[in-house]
């Protein structure tokens, strides 16, 4: 069975680059892979956060609800259900096809597509001594011990606000 025809998983979500987040009252992760650094045109017009595939586990164990979702001048959160997702093709195919670009996973980095040149620079960058002793340092919490999970959203500032943990 080729890749494409195989079940999507979480392991394989991580692998390929996808971060996730979960909040309070959520029953599982969401994961999301942003493609706005690396649409094909240029110009590009967009940020690395205007615009991303998210995947969220749906009914029974095979099938995901997959969103275009849209933070577009950091401020809104804006989700279009595109439809459920069963095969690691279907996500591929969803990739390729609103980014331009073909599959390649080894460009995914830090959650978000990057177009060949900027992944070179940013793999060239994690070679600098400096970034391989941080790298090297215990962890502080355990949030920090998982590379998979996303980094801090605006919706986690607002659930902290509500929850009276920040101001």
């Amino acid at each position: 069975m080729s890749e494409a025809g195989e079940l999507i998983t979480e392991d394989w979500l991580k692998l390929v680059g996808f971060k996730w987040h979960e909040f309070e009252r959520q029953n599982a992760k969401h994961w999301l892979l942003w493609l706005g650094g690396g649409l094909r045109q240029k110009p590009s017009l967009t940020d690395y956060e205007d615009l991303g595939i998210e995947l969220a586990p749906g009914f029974g164990d095979t099938e995901w609800f997959c969103w275009l979702r849209s933070d577009a001048a950091g401020r809104y959160h804006r989700f279009i259900h595109l439809r459920h997702v069963t095969t690691r093709g279907d996500v591929i195919g969803l990739v390729e096809a609103i980014s331009g670009r073909p599959w390649t996973p080894d460009n995914h980095l830090y959650g978000s597509l990057r177009s060949p040149e900027a992944a070179d620079r940013i793999r060239q960058e994690r070679e600098r001594l400096d970034r391989r002793l941080l790298a090297a340092e215990p962890k502080w919490a355990d949030i920090e011990e998982d590379d998979s999970r996303g980094r801090a959203l605006p919706e986690h500032m607002t659930a902290a606000i509500k929850g009276g943990g920040a101001k």
